[in-house]
Protein backbone atom coordinates (compact mmCIF):
# COMPACT_ATOMS: atom_id res chain seq x y z
CA UNK A 1 0.00 0.00 0.00
CA UNK A 2 2.70 2.26 0.68
CA UNK A 3 3.94 1.57 -2.74
CA UNK A 4 0.66 2.35 -4.22
CA UNK A 5 0.44 5.51 -2.32
CA UNK A 6 3.87 6.43 -3.31
CA UNK A 7 3.07 5.70 -6.95
CA UNK A 8 -0.12 7.68 -6.70
CA UNK A 9 1.67 10.57 -5.14
CA UNK A 10 4.33 10.34 -7.71
CA UNK A 11 1.77 10.18 -10.51
CA UNK A 12 -0.13 13.08 -9.00
CA UNK A 13 3.01 15.09 -8.82
CA UNK A 14 3.83 14.18 -12.34
CA UNK A 15 0.35 15.22 -13.53
CA UNK A 16 0.59 18.48 -11.58
CA UNK A 17 4.04 19.14 -13.08
CA UNK A 18 2.73 18.40 -16.51
CA UNK A 19 -0.22 20.69 -16.03
CA UNK A 20 1.95 23.44 -14.70
CA UNK A 21 4.53 23.01 -17.44
CA UNK A 22 1.86 22.95 -20.18
CA UNK A 23 0.39 26.17 -18.68
CA UNK A 24 3.88 27.63 -18.64
CA UNK A 25 4.40 26.51 -22.23
CA UNK A 26 1.01 27.92 -23.20
CA UNK A 27 1.80 31.20 -21.44
CA UNK A 28 5.23 31.26 -23.10
CA UNK A 29 3.59 30.45 -26.43
CA UNK A 30 1.08 33.29 -25.94
CA UNK A 31 3.92 35.69 -25.04
CA UNK A 32 5.86 34.59 -28.12
CA UNK A 33 2.79 35.07 -30.30
CA UNK A 34 2.20 38.53 -28.83
CA UNK A 35 5.84 39.49 -29.42
CA UNK A 36 5.69 38.18 -32.98
CA UNK A 37 2.46 40.07 -33.56
CA UNK A 38 4.07 43.27 -32.22
CA UNK A 39 7.17 42.74 -34.36
CA UNK A 40 5.00 42.16 -37.44
CA UNK A 41 3.01 45.29 -36.63
CA UNK A 42 6.22 47.32 -36.18
CA UNK A 43 7.62 45.87 -39.40
CA UNK A 44 4.47 46.69 -41.38
CA UNK A 45 4.49 50.23 -39.96
CA UNK A 46 8.14 50.60 -41.00
CA UNK A 47 7.34 49.30 -44.49
CA UNK A 48 4.40 51.75 -44.76
CA UNK A 49 6.62 54.64 -43.66
CA UNK A 50 9.28 53.59 -46.12
CA UNK A 51 6.70 53.41 -48.91
CA UNK A 52 5.45 56.90 -48.01
CA UNK A 53 8.98 58.27 -47.97
CA UNK A 54 9.72 56.66 -51.32
CA UNK A 55 6.55 58.20 -52.77
CA UNK A 56 7.54 61.61 -51.40
CA UNK A 57 11.04 61.18 -52.82
CA UNK A 58 9.61 60.14 -56.18
CA UNK A 59 7.41 63.25 -56.16
CA UNK A 60 10.42 65.32 -55.17
CA UNK A 61 12.49 63.73 -57.95
CA UNK A 62 9.65 64.38 -60.40
CA UNK A 63 9.47 68.00 -59.23
CA UNK A 64 13.25 68.33 -59.49
CA UNK A 65 13.12 66.94 -63.01
CA UNK A 66 10.29 69.31 -63.92
CA UNK A 67 12.20 72.24 -62.44
CA UNK A 68 15.30 71.28 -64.41
CA UNK A 69 13.23 71.06 -67.59
CA UNK A 70 11.71 74.46 -66.87
CA UNK A 71 15.13 75.94 -66.18
CA UNK A 72 16.42 74.58 -69.48
CA UNK A 73 13.32 75.86 -71.28
CA UNK A 74 13.78 79.33 -69.80
CA UNK A 75 17.46 79.36 -70.77
CA UNK A 76 16.41 78.30 -74.27
CA UNK A 77 13.87 81.12 -74.38
CA UNK A 78 16.53 83.63 -73.36
CA UNK A 79 18.95 82.31 -75.96
CA UNK A 80 16.38 82.35 -78.74
CA UNK A 81 15.16 85.80 -77.77
CA UNK A 82 18.72 87.13 -78.00
CA UNK A 83 19.17 85.44 -81.36
CA UNK A 84 15.94 86.97 -82.64
CA UNK A 85 17.06 90.39 -81.42
CA UNK A 86 20.39 89.90 -83.19
CA UNK A 87 18.67 88.86 -86.44
CA UNK A 88 16.27 91.77 -86.12
CA UNK A 89 19.19 94.20 -85.76
CA UNK A 90 20.88 92.61 -88.80
CA UNK A 91 17.66 92.90 -90.76
CA UNK A 92 17.25 96.58 -89.81
CA UNK A 93 20.87 97.22 -90.79
CA UNK A 94 20.29 95.54 -94.15
CA UNK A 95 17.15 97.57 -94.76
CA UNK A 96 19.04 100.75 -93.97
CA UNK A 97 21.83 99.72 -96.35
CA UNK A 98 19.29 98.84 -99.02
CA UNK A 99 17.66 102.25 -98.65
CA UNK A 100 21.06 103.91 -99.00
CA UNK A 101 21.74 101.90 -102.13
CA UNK A 102 18.37 102.97 -103.51
CA UNK A 103 19.46 106.57 -102.85
CA UNK A 104 22.72 105.87 -104.72
CA UNK A 105 20.66 104.50 -107.64
CA UNK A 106 18.64 107.70 -107.71
CA UNK A 107 21.86 109.69 -107.66
CA UNK A 108 23.21 107.67 -110.61
CA UNK A 109 20.00 108.33 -112.51
CA UNK A 110 20.26 112.07 -111.84
CA UNK A 111 23.89 112.05 -112.98
CA UNK A 112 22.90 110.21 -116.17
CA UNK A 113 20.09 112.70 -116.80
CA UNK A 114 22.55 115.56 -116.16
CA UNK A 115 24.93 114.12 -118.73
CA UNK A 116 22.19 114.03 -121.32
CA UNK A 117 21.45 117.72 -120.79
CA UNK A 118 25.08 118.82 -121.06
CA UNK A 119 25.25 117.36 -124.52
CA UNK A 120 28.27 118.57 -126.54
CA UNK A 121 29.19 117.10 -129.93
CA UNK A 122 32.93 116.75 -129.35
CA UNK A 123 32.37 115.10 -125.91
CA UNK A 124 29.97 112.50 -127.28
CA UNK A 125 32.43 109.62 -126.87
CA UNK A 126 33.35 110.57 -123.27
CA UNK A 127 29.66 110.92 -122.38
CA UNK A 128 28.94 107.44 -123.80
CA UNK A 129 31.76 105.91 -121.73
CA UNK A 130 30.53 107.71 -118.62
CA UNK A 131 27.00 106.46 -119.33
CA UNK A 132 28.26 102.91 -119.72
CA UNK A 133 30.14 103.16 -116.44
CA UNK A 134 27.06 104.58 -114.71
CA UNK A 135 24.91 101.87 -116.26
CA UNK A 136 27.36 99.20 -115.08
CA UNK A 137 27.44 100.71 -111.57
CA UNK A 138 23.66 100.86 -111.52
CA UNK A 139 23.42 97.18 -112.46
CA UNK A 140 25.92 96.25 -109.75
CA UNK A 141 23.94 98.26 -107.20
CA UNK A 142 20.64 96.75 -108.39
CA UNK A 143 22.11 93.25 -108.04
CA UNK A 144 23.34 94.10 -104.56
CA UNK A 145 19.89 95.44 -103.63
CA UNK A 146 18.33 92.24 -104.98
CA UNK A 147 20.68 90.07 -102.88
CA UNK A 148 19.95 92.20 -99.82
CA UNK A 149 16.20 91.77 -100.40
CA UNK A 150 16.70 88.01 -100.52
CA UNK A 151 18.78 88.09 -97.32
CA UNK A 152 16.12 90.20 -95.63
CA UNK A 153 13.44 87.69 -96.62
CA UNK A 154 15.59 84.81 -95.30
CA UNK A 155 16.11 86.65 -92.01
CA UNK A 156 12.38 87.37 -91.72
CA UNK A 157 11.61 83.68 -92.28
CA UNK A 158 14.25 82.67 -89.77
CA UNK A 159 12.86 85.08 -87.21
CA UNK A 160 9.33 83.72 -87.75
CA UNK A 161 10.59 80.12 -87.32
CA UNK A 162 12.42 81.05 -84.14
CA UNK A 163 9.37 82.90 -82.86
CA UNK A 164 7.20 79.82 -83.41
CA UNK A 165 9.77 77.73 -81.51
CA UNK A 166 9.70 80.28 -78.70
CA UNK A 167 5.90 80.17 -78.67
CA UNK A 168 5.88 76.39 -78.24
CA UNK A 169 8.47 76.54 -75.45
CA UNK A 170 6.57 79.39 -73.78
CA UNK A 171 3.39 77.29 -73.81
CA UNK A 172 5.34 74.42 -72.18
CA UNK A 173 6.68 76.78 -69.49
CA UNK A 174 3.25 78.33 -68.88
CA UNK A 175 1.61 74.90 -68.64
CA UNK A 176 4.17 73.67 -66.13
CA UNK A 177 4.25 76.83 -64.06
CA UNK A 178 0.44 76.91 -63.85
CA UNK A 179 -0.03 80.48 -65.12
Amino acid sequence: MKKRMLIRTLLSMLVICLCLSSNAIAVQHDVDNAMIAEEIKALSTAVDNLAKQMAKQADSNHQDTSLRKLDIAIAYLNFRSRRIEMFDRDMQSMRTSRNRLNDVLEQFKREEDGMSQSFDANQQEAIERAREQLSFRREVVKNRISRMDEEIILLENRIMDMQSQIDSVESFVQKNLDF
